[in-house]
């Protein structure tokens, strides 16, 4: 329907994103979010407002057509009374339901599909530009709910206030002025009414409110649990510990349930209590406004109006006071999100950050100082010149810095001391998406996501043509395999999923798909990190020409533990403990007799040379007996 469409592309969910980031405090978190949203939400709030003061207009023509039909001369009273009852009928019958169709449609075609969204999708990018270190100190689950749930709980909240509390507050002073018109006496046990009302709620909402805060926490660490044990599945089968996982889980769902168990008791409470005041004021309106009509002060008009604006009041005050127990539960959820997604960005670009130009690929490290905390520096006054196209393999102890320094070039973590710079550009100074653009990595962790072939080899040029799709497959000794691949819905080749992080492939075929789109990325600077660690010995040679050629003309930075894979290097750098111990190529080190020739040796001769070729190239020299 038009109706509809109007109505829902009343919010645009793809418009650009606020340039700020939401701010820590609660009110301005709710600003941040929810102020693009303004007018929606003060329509709400005036339709709110006609449908309270049209509600009430239901309780006034009762009371009037009671007064017209208990007056003697009938036509008389009728001939005086019918504009007035035309124009409440008018109000009851026409204005209130288009009213209430208004209010339909910009909470259920608006609000909720397109606000909801909007935000989640505004939340999601803020995280999406966190650094790799926030991702590291939290439980993707708990992120992934964070995303998902708080953008409903802003929502909700926010118009709770204006549909609940704000149609309460209407509806009461309208139903005040009613029955102060007809009689003072008559407002009295309404006024009283407000008054315990009040009182319930200055008792009961701190309550509710921090048990609400400590469910919504409990019901995080759930979920977070939920998601690391289905993530980790393999893990879990692998060990055998189903039963371990099953009382893991456990012990925060019987948290979980404790946290809400007392939530919901106090929920039972206040309702309780509710129900006791609205039966007071039922009783109270209709004992005083009998005796008022035997007195002869207010007619029976009066009276029949009194009555159902006071049951009103009591069927909406439940409601409310549901609306009021689930803003204070939307309230913890949005703080409970509010802790990640407004957490600061410790790793942002510099303002009006350049793009990195690379035309040689010259890497500096100068005087670099960095450590995880501080009693323990992996680097202290560390330098490093790596010349254009030159290649370097970087040997150590686990724990002596390599993937560090990796890590620091990619502008993982930011150097506490000193300076990075690429053809003499301070990576601090250029955005990291450029930085990153120009250096193509691949990992002994094959990071593949859930989508399909084709798509993972383009993660590394999302324009790429299908023929250099293909070629970038070839070259990785991948298309072999992907064109066998069908999945479970019948996708075929570089169209066939692959599952959550490449399950449904082997890890040699994974890590081929990994080496496919870095070829295709073509990035003039190459990380690999134990690029080849999940390949047989055949697939290995069988690759090996082909990443000759994607080195050529780029700098390469190889981390390997199987040394024989670095010995056609340009140099290779021997790390200990933060400092280069020791560096030249394959031979030189060998005759140094130092660290490097003892993990040589270490290694076995007899089992590099006869079992595992190098990364491309000839094979490795013998090592130099002891003596020579």
């Amino acid at each position: 329907m038009r109706l509809f469409d109007s109505f829902e592309k009343l919010v645009d969910i793809n418009a650009p994103a606020p340039a700020a980031p939401p701010p820590p405090d609660l009110a301005g978190f709710y600003r941040h979010f929810l102020g693009e949203h303004r007018t929606l939400f003060i329509s709400l709030f005036l339709v709110g407002l006609g449908v309270a003061l049209s509600d009430a207009m239901v309780p006034v023509f009762m009371g009037r057509l009671v007064t017209l039909v208990a007056v003697p001369d009938r036509l008389a009273a009728f001939s005086a009374e019918w504009p007035w009852l035309i124009g409440l009928l008018a109000i009851i019958v026409v204005l209130r339901p288009l009213l209430l169709l208004v209010e339909s449609l910009l909470r259920n075609n608006a609000l909720i599909p397109g606000v909801t969204t909007r935000i989640r999708y505004l939340c999601h990018r803020q995280l999406m530009r966190q650094s790799w270190q926030f991702f590291q100190n939290d439980h993707a689950g708990r992120l992934a709910a964070h995303v998902m749930d708080t953008p409903g709980a802003l929502r909700e909240s926010a118009e709770s206030a204006i549909r609940a509390v704000w149609y309460i507050l209407m509806y009461g002073t309208t139903t005040l002025l009613l029955l102060a018109q007809s009689s003072l006496y008559l407002a009295v046990p309404t006024v009283l009414w407000f008054i315990g009302y009040g009182v319930l709620l200055r008792y009961f909402v701190p309550r509710l409110r921090s048990l609400a805060g400590e469910n919504a926490q409990a019901y995080s660490t759930l979920f977070g649990r939920v998601v690391d044990t289905y993530t980790n599945i393999l893990t879990v089968k692998l060990f055998a510990r189903e039963a371990h996982e099953d009382d893991y889980v456990q012990a925060s769902l019987s948290e979980h349930q404790r946290t809400q168990r007392q939530h919901m008791g106090m929920v039972t409470r206040f309702m309780f209590a509710l129900t006791v005041l609205n039966t007071a004021l039922l009783a109270a309106t209709a004992g005083l406004g009998l005796q008022l009509w035997l007195k002869g002060e207010i007619d029976a008009g009066a009276l029949a109006m009194a009555l159902p604006l006071t049951w009103q009041i009591c069927s909406m005050a439940s409601w409310v006071a549901w609306e009021i127990t689930g803003i204070f539960e939307n309230l913890a959820r949005v703080r409970e999100g509010m802790h990640s997604i407004a957490a600061p960005n410790l790793l942002q670009d510099a303002p009006q950050a350049a793009k990195l130009q690379v035309s040689r690929g010259e890497i500096r490290f100068s005087r670099v100082s960095f450590g995880y905390n501080d009693k323990h520096p992996v680097f202290e006054d560390f330098n490093l010149l790596i010349a254009p196209g030159e290649r370097i393999g970087l040997v150590g102890r686990s724990g002596a810095g390599k993937s560090t320094l990796v890590s620091l070039l990619l502008r993982l973590f930011e150097v506490q001391q000193g300076q990075i710079s690429i053809d003499g550009q301070d990576i601090d100074a250029v955005s990291q998406d450029s930085l990153r653009a120009a250096i193509g990595i691949v990992t002994q962790d094959t990071a593949l996501l859930h989508r399909s072939v084709g798509e993972n080899i383009r993660y590394g040029r999302p324009d790429a043509s299908p023929e250099e799709l293909q070629q970038a497959a070839r070259r990785a000794r991948a298309d072999a395999f992907i064109g066998n691949l069908r999945d479970h819905e019948g996708r075929s080749g570089y169209e066939a999923s692959i599952g959550e992080r490449g399950v449904q492939l082997s890890g040699g075929q994974r890590q081929r798909i990994c080496l496919a789109r870095v070829i295709l990325k073509n990035a003039p600077i190459l990380i690999l990190d134990e690029a080849t660690s999940a390949l047989d010995s055949e697939a290995e040679q069988a690759i090996q020409e082909q990443l000759g050629d994607l080195m050529a003309g780029k700098t390469v930075i190889t981390i390997a533990h199987r040394l024989s894979t670095l010995v056609q290097m340009d140099r290779i750098l021997v790390l200990d403990e933060g400092k280069i111990v020791e560096q030249g190529s394959h031979q030189e080190l060998l005759q140094r007799r130092g660290l490097y020739a003892d993990l040589w040796k270490y290694q076995g001769r007899d089992n590099i040379q006869g079992q595992h070729a190098p990364l491309f190239g000839k094979p490795p020299p013998p090592a130099p007996e002891p003596g020579n």
